[in-house]
């Protein structure tokens, strides 16, 4: 026998939901969570630049990807200016730079410049991680802060990568220098290295050939943290003792080495 099971179309939140809720609930051995009222609004353009860096840790929230074919999902936390995404069954943390639309909607893009997600000025989430085109990804529950997990590649290789994505996009090649020192904070380095990238990736996008200047990156621990250019060399003030808000963002290293450009 088959049961039929009839959804009214609508257009609010609401109806999604349930919608997605009753999808959920017939999936075997899946608990439905709570939805709504439990979760926190998706990050936009507007809200990562009007956040403060040192924002507390008060946790994320966990969407049902429906592009993956296992009804798995991810954790989107916004920390502050940071966004961080965590996808279900992997150790790897994402730090996601948004980058403003058309329409009020926010493309947010990893540090290799693939576009990870999209918010809609209604606050609707589109995934790309299971499929190319983009499928919709509802938010389900709260989750817990995310915290760095165990390391998948030694941070040596992670520092050549770093190093080599860099001298491509200088044209030259650049040296890393300092990472030793955070041997026993590997997976927070780690994401370090690629929030290095993406601002430098981005500020060659703004300003044409800012990463040609670049010679050296020097990452040095720090009180708190702070980006400086001079001299061709590039320097990460850091604290990995602060968590994620001992982190410098991509787009301060963007705006020290477009500003340095621009006063040269």
């Amino acid at each position: 026998m088959v049961k039929e099971f009839h959804i009214p179309v609508a257009s609010s939140f609401g109806a999604r939901a349930a919608a997605l809720a009753l999808v959920v609930a017939l999936a075997p051995g899946f608990a439905a969570p709570a939805f709504a009222q439990d979760t926190q609004a998706a990050p936009t353009f507007a809200s990562t630049r009007a956040a403060k860096a040192s924002a507390p840790q008060q946790g994320g929230t966990w969407y049902v990807d429906m592009g993956s074919d296992k009804n798995t999902g991810f954790v989107l936390e916004q920390r502050g200016s940071m966004v961080l995404l965590k996808v279900d069954g992997s150790d790897n943390v994402l730090s996601l730079m948004p980058v403003p639309g058309q329409r009020g909607d926010t493309f947010f893009m990893d540090y290799a410049g693939r576009m990870v997600l999209r918010v809609t000025q209604q606050g609707n989430v589109v995934s790309y991680i299971h499929n190319a085109s983009g499928s919709p990804a509802e938010p389900s529950a709260k989750a817990p802060p995310i915290t760095p997990g165990a390391m998948t590649a030694s941070l040596d290789k992670m520092r050549a990568s770093a190093a080599s994505e860099l001298s491509k996009l200088a044209g030259h090649e650049v040296t890393i220098w300092g990472t030793q020192s955070f041997s026993s904070d590997e997976a927070w380095a780690a994401d370090a290295l690629n929030i290095l990238v993406l601002g430098v990736k981005n500020a060659n996008g703004f300003a044409g050939k800012a990463a040609s200047k670049v010679e050296k990156v020097t990452v040095r621990r720090g009180k708190a943290p702070k980006v400086s250019f001079k001299d061709g060399e590039l320097t990460l003030d850091v604290n990995p003792d602060d968590g994620w808000s001992g982190r410098v963002t991509p787009e301060a290293i963007t705006n020290s080495l477009t500003q340095s450009r621009n006063a040269g």
